[in-house]
């Protein structure tokens, strides 16, 4: 249920030199929304997140952040294995923000648990990341970006290196760990699936010069099972997101 908003972003565009790769986008995040930002390869999602979160500069446009606290902010990267610590165990690389903000030993080992729990992670947590299959791997950073309880998490690719089956799954817990928590979620998907089963709102792109095709609602309350999958509203909505998706990537 959305509480009010919690990021503004108007007439935002993005130059290199003088090629316009996004142009003139306008939407708004209310808090605990999960909005999945569909479009075509290479039109420039992960740019737009980017500069959502200040790690690239926009050319013009505005980007507000209601009462932001960069403590309680988390990004997973796209390439989530080389944000991994190679020299830290499983364990402390999920304890790592907590440890930055100088959280005491007992809150740390409380909430490791916690994160166990809600993501089933069944690997050693006294082994490496290099250790761990690529799943595994997309797991931890899932859960160390989650440890800290970001009241904004940003995704890119959140479920890329999975297997179906294993996609599913983290999938489901991430809505588990949102149900409880209720963060505020933009993620990057190429797949329509991943975008229906887990947003409130998907913000369909264009080709480059990168707009903003359609902002497609999805009602379904949460948690929404795999029995979602096979529902009417899941098929319509996708239907939606496809043709608007079309519009886009073939005008």
């Amino acid at each position: 249920m959305a509480l009010g908003k919690e990021i503004l972003v108007k007439g935002l565009s993005k130059s290199f030199d003088e090629n316009e790769v996004i142009s003139n986008i306008t939407f708004e995040a209310e808090k605990g929304d999960i909005i999945a930002i569909f479009g075509p390869n290479g039109c420039g999602k992960s740019t737009l997140l980017n500069i959502l979160s200040e790690i690239s500069d926009k050319t013009k446009g505005k980007v507000e952040m209601q009462n932001f606290n960069p403590k309680k902010f988390s990004y997973i990267f796209q390439n989530y294995r080389e944000s991994l610590l190679p020299w830290r165990n499983n364990y402390e690389n999920i304890a790592f923000p907590l440890r930055l903000n100088e959280t005491e030993e007992e809150e740390v080992r409380r909430k490791v648990v916690e994160m166990e729990k809600i993501f089933s992670f069944k690997a050693n947590l006294g082994l490496y990341p290099y250790e761990l299959s690529g799943g595994q791997q997309q797991i931890l950073a899932f859960m160390r970006a989650l440890i800290t309880q970001p009241e904004i998490l940003f995704i890119d690719e959140p479920f890329s290196a999975l297997d179906y089956e294993n996609n599913l799954l983290l999938r489901t817990q991430l809505q588990k760990y949102y149900s409880k928590y209720k963060p505020t979620i933009l993620a990057i998907t190429h797949d329509i699936e991943e975008a229906v089963h887990i947003a409130n709102k998907i913000i369909v792109l264009s080709k480059k010069p990168t707009q903003i095709v359609e902002i497609i609602e999805n009602d379904a309350p949460y948690p929404r099972g795999t029995e979602f999958l096979n529902s009417k509203q899941f098929a319509e909505t996708k239907k939606k997101v496809l043709s608007a998706f079309q519009r886009g990537a073939l005008a």
